[in-house]
């Protein structure tokens, strides 16, 4: 990339375009290479795209025939790259830079369970209904009140006419039986 600044800053001096002083051209390439690379990492998604963006910038100055002549050159080329930097930016946002997606990298999403764990659901309800029918009366009917309810337990033993503690003894033996049966956690 160097060497095609440096030789259409050699085609200036013989008279075909451009800059009048190619040494001091060159010179302000190799000078400022390195922090415009810098200035357009800072802006770009890569290397690649930042040494780009430099290459763009050192072919724009050769055009400006009086760029040596200039008070501040380096205040000048950087204007330009700020510049540069702004025009790739609008191009980007205009052609939708950042917001394509690759579309092997998506998986379809959906709130629906899939039909697995549908029918898993399903069986699992069963077995739970088949181990309730299997617990003794009283059993069954402090589990669905407590968790279908939301009773308390003082609830449920002033609905039952029992103390507390029958009532916390019918649900230990009823949990008991169903972790057992389900092979599951049902705290």
């Amino acid at each position: 990339m160097n060497q095609a600044v440096d030789q259409k800053a050699r085609a200036g001096a013989n008279g075909e375009s451009g800059n009048s002083d190619p040494v001091t051209f060159a010179a302000l390439s190799r000078r400022l290479r390195t922090p415009l690379t810098r200035f357009f990492m800072r802006r770009t998604a890569s290397r690649s795209d930042a040494e780009e963006l430099v290459q763009d910038l050192f072919v724009r100055l050769l055009r400006r025939a009086d760029l040596l002549t200039l008070d501040n050159v380096d205040g000048y080329v950087f204007e330009a790259a700020a510049n540069i930097a702004r025009d790739r930016g609008r191009y980007n946002q205009a052609r939708g830079g950042g917001r394509h997606v690759d579309i092997a990298t998506v998986a379809p999403g959906s709130d629906e369970p899939s039909a697995e764990r549908v029918v898993e659901s399903r069986q699992r309800l069963a077995r739970t209904l088949a181990v309730l029918d299997a617990l003794p009366p009283r059993a069954r009917t402090i589990v669905l009140l407590r968790r279908f309810e939301n009773l308390t337990f003082v609830q449920i033993s002033e609905r039952l006419g029992i103390s507390v503690s029958a009532v916390e003894k019918h649900m230990v033996r009823a949990m008991s039986a169903l972790r057992r049966d389900l092979g599951q956690d049902l705290d």
